[in-house]
C-alpha cells in the first residue's frame, strides 16, 4: 500500500515578496531556501512544520496562472483562535468567516491571504 504525507502547498502569485511578507511577518514562519527555476523565483518557507512553496510568475508556462481550480484552500490548525484572529485583524488580513462552531469541540474562520489564497483556521478543544 502506498502512505503519502504532506509533501509542500504551491503558492503561485505576481507579488512573492509581498506574500514572503504575509508568511513571516504575519504569520510567523521561516524562509527555508530560495532557488530559481524556469524563470522562476522560489521560495521555501516553513510554518510551524508546515512546508509552504511561493513562486513568481510562471516561468515557460503562460497558462498555468489563470489556473484556480484544484486548490480550495489551505486548512492550518491554531491553539488559540482568538489570539490569531486578533493578530490578523491587527495586520489588516481579511477575515473571510469570523469563527464559528461547524462541530462539538471546533472552531473555524476563513481568512484570505494577500493574493487571494484562501485559508480555513481550526481550533480543536
Amino acid at each position: 500500500m502506498v502512505t503519502y504525507k504532506h509533501e509542500h502547498t504551491h503558492i503561485t502569485t505576481p507579488e512573492p515578496d509581498k506574500i514572503i511578507e504575509f508568511y513571516t511577518k504575519v504569520m510567523g514562519a521561516s524562509v527555508i531556501k530560495e532557488i530559481e527555476s524556469a524563470g522562476r523565483r522560489l521560495v521555501d518557507v516553513d510554518l510551524g512544520g508546515i512546508p509552504i512553496r511561493i513562486s513568481s510568475g510562471t516561468g515557460a508556462d503562460k497558462d498555468w496562472t489563470g489556473l484556480r481550480y484544484g486548490l480550495h484552500h489551505i486548512g492550518l490548525e491554531v491553539d488559540n483562535m482568538d489570539e490569531f484572529i486578533a493578530k490578523m485583524k491587527a495586520n489588516s488580513v481579511e477575515i473571510v468567516t469570523e469563527p464559528f462552531q461547524p462541530g462539538p469541540g471546533i472552531k473555524a474562520a476563513f481568512i484570505k491571504c494577500p493574493d487571494g489564497a484562501l485559508y480555513e483556521i481550526i481550533e480543536k478543544s
